[in-house]
């Protein structure tokens, strides 16, 4: 579902939920003008049988009723866009799947592969700052209010340090996660770009350690899928901040082999990690066929187990205990 839509089906409730309580109050209010109208003129002696008649006020009604219902209503829909073109400043080449996101809030998107993004806010305030990251690159954060007035968005390529050459070798590898291959569940999941996740929480017995690589198993009628990785902390049970600092895709081809694993190799975002407990979610950024007829989606789960989602972005996480969604965290460590 594009990003908004969820949007517009609340507000469309709304307008018919104050339109249903709305309209007869206001037939109400003009009728009993009406009456006080005729009752004067009765007093006064005039004839009024041929006058105007409270019913002939009614389209008077609907349209201020309209009126209302809708400034009402798009006031509370007040939307604010942030769009434009992600470049990188050593060669100008278009920074695809970038993350895009407001400093402090939820609302967030991506670019796609040619550097566009689109931001749709609901509303925008004075301090907001938007913060563009793209792996191996500087983050741009700029005031959201300047943010509007610009069209393309410069990341310059991220200096590297000793720092990160004298890291910890981190030769010891393990992985956690699913035992069984054998397919067992599907999930379904929406094709559209809102934010929605699923995934599961892994619990790890080292004091720190490197993620190497994430596998999981996906079923897809799309001729293109592109998945977006999200590692969060968690919080009293429940996946809670995130951790990357990059946003990181994967790209699924054109299949539809429920057996067949991908994998996200991470060992390039050098991401070292001392929680105990961590999410890793999946979040659908596209899933599309070149003929635009609909695809669907579905995760796969191979033994029982949990599993936490949340549909749109701004939803509560929810879970469910049935078959754990296949996934596979390949760390290294050192301890």
């Amino acid at each position: 579902m594009p990003a908004g839509d969820g949007l517009w089906k609340d507000e469309i409730k709304k307008f018919l939920l104050i339109r249903q309580y709305l309209i007869p109050l206001i037939n109400i209010f003009f009728c009993q003008e009406c009456f006080k109208i005729l009752l004067l003129k009765e007093k006064s002696g005039e004839h009024f049988m041929n006058q105007t008649k409270p019913a002939s006020l009614y389209p008077i009604t609907l349209i201020i009723s309209a009126v209302l219902v809708f400034s009402i209503t798009f006031k509370g829909y007040a939307q604010t866009i942030i769009k434009g073109k992600i470049l990188y400043a050593k060669d100008a080449k278009p920074a695809a799947f970038a993350s895009v996101k407001l400093l402090t809030r939820d609302a967030g998107s991506v670019s796609d592969a040619s550097g566009n993004f689109i931001l749709v806010l609901k509303n925008i305030r004075k301090n907001d700052t938007l913060l563009i990251s793209s792996v191996g690159y500087e983050s741009l954060k700029i005031p959201a209010q300047k943010a509007l007035l610009r069209s393309e968005f410069i990341l310059q390529q991220a200096e590297k340090t000793m720092e990160s050459v004298i890291i910890r070798s981190f030769s010891q590898e393990d992985v956690v996660g699913a035992k069984s291959e054998i397919v067992g569940y599907y999930r379904a999941w929406n094709t559209g770009k809102n934010g929605g996740e699923i995934g599961r929480t892994f619990f790890m017995t080292h004091k720190e350690y490197k993620v190497a690589k994430l596998r999981f198993k996906l079923y897809h009628t799309c001729d293109t899928c592109i998945i977006r990785l999200h590692i969060r902390d968690v919080k009293d049970g429940q996946p809670d901040k995130e951790l990357l600092k990059d946003s990181i895709s994967y790209i699924v081809k054109k299949g539809a082999d429920a057996d067949k694993p991908y994998e996200f190799d991470l060992n390039k975002y050098e991401i070292i990690l001392k929680q105990q407990s961590i999410f890793v979610g999946l979040e659908v950024l596209k899933g599309s066929k070149t003929d635009s007829t609909a695809c669907s989606i579905s995760f796969v789960g191979s033994e029982p187990g949990g599993y936490f989602y949340k549909p749109r972005r701004e939803d509560y996480w929810g879970y469910i205990e049935d078959y754990a969604i296949f996934m596979k965290l390949f760390f290294k460590y050192d301890d």
